[in-house]
């Protein structure tokens, strides 16, 4: 038991060391990458490297890469890393979930029993996955924040009587990521030849879970068929946006004693836990090594989680 207690804090200090690693390579890294950014949409020297070519994400090997080609789930992942835009290949994806997956079986073993090992090895496993889902929600929301400010962009050049075409690389080189990665996206797909409302629906392909976007790309289209007043129905639409987010904060500041409750009592049998096997080890550590304690953990597991699905409910509101 005491070896598996290393082991555990000994995975912990790594995995704090790479969190402080990382933070530390954002932070240093954020700015050279606007800086980039605008020096590539400028024309900058660093332009000449950027290749028109799609890059795969499936592997960065290409004999790994023509296996995976043609696998629908590769397709798939490959799909949902570019929404996220995530700098990993599809084949290191895998590996991270394999190794994951292999790391909570064993951890399954050691302290649940070979039972209920599977449940967790499977926890393991998608782990990596809904960690990329996770950031294109984030991506997503940070899409939706910023599109108001984009809009008015837009709606102020073609004002001042530019294309639409040319709004949107206007937003490409004015607005920061995400939102001008998408619109550029958009301005080099028409300028390739594509259709420019197939680019804009390729947009909302890229966010599918953003409701902003969809509702933009409808508009435009639209006015694209029917005619009518662009930079009226813009303005109309970052209104619409900036009203809901406004709701969204008053209803946030409505709910916020009871999302800090379910906190609270969230992670109250943890602190619990926590402080009764410091104080007592002998006695907790009967949960991982007695075959009744282990079935005891796993049902307070169950129901800890039941509990944190009830207050989350009781936490939303409809509207």
């Amino acid at each position: 038991m005491k070896a598996v207690l290393i082991s555990l804090a000994a995975v912990a200090v790594v995995a704090l060391i790479e969190g402080l690693g990382h933070t530390f390579r954002f932070f240093s890294d954020k700015q050279g990458e606007e800086l980039r950014r605008r020096l590539q949409s400028l024309g900058g020297v660093e332009s000449a490297s950027v290749t028109l070519l799609r890059q795969g994400r499936l592997a960065a090997n290409s004999f790994i890469d023509s296996i995976l080609r043609g696998i629908p789930l590769a397709e798939r992942l490959e799909f949902l890393i570019e929404q996220a835009q995530v700098d990993i290949t599809v084949a290191r994806l895998m590996t991270y979930s394999a190794v994951t997956g292999v790391m909570g079986l064993a951890v399954g073993i050691v302290m649940m029993g070979p039972a209920l090992s599977p449940m967790i090895g499977a926890m393991g496993l998608f782990g990596p996955v809904f960690v990329v889902y996770v950031i294109r929600q984030q991506r997503s929301t940070k899409l939706s924040e910023q599109l108001p400010d984009a809009l008015d962009m837009m709606s102020r050049s073609l004002r001042a009587g530019h294309a639409l075409p040319s709004s949107f690389k206007l937003v490409a080189t004015e607005m920061p990521a995400p939102v001008s990665i998408e619109f550029g996206r958009a301005f080099e797909e028409q300028n390739l030849g594509l259709p420019f409302e197939r680019a804009v629906v390729q947009m909302t392909r890229r966010a599918p879970t953003n409701a902003d976007l969809k509702l933009f790309a409808v508009s435009v289209i639209i006015q694209k068929e029917t005619g009518g007043n662009l930079v009226e129905i813009i303005e109309k639409i970052a209104e619409t946006i900036r009203s809901r987010y406004r709701f969204y904060g008053k209803l946030r500041a409505l709910t916020a004693e009871a999302r800090v409750s379910a906190w609270v009592i969230g992670l109250l049998p943890f602190v619990a836990g926590m402080a009764a096997f410091v104080v007592n080890p002998d006695y907790m550590s009967q949960l991982f090594t007695k075959p009744l304690g282990k079935m005891f953990l796993a049902y307070s597991v169950g129901s800890w989680l039941f509990g944190v699905f009830l207050l989350r409910k009781t936490s939303e509101v409809d509207y």
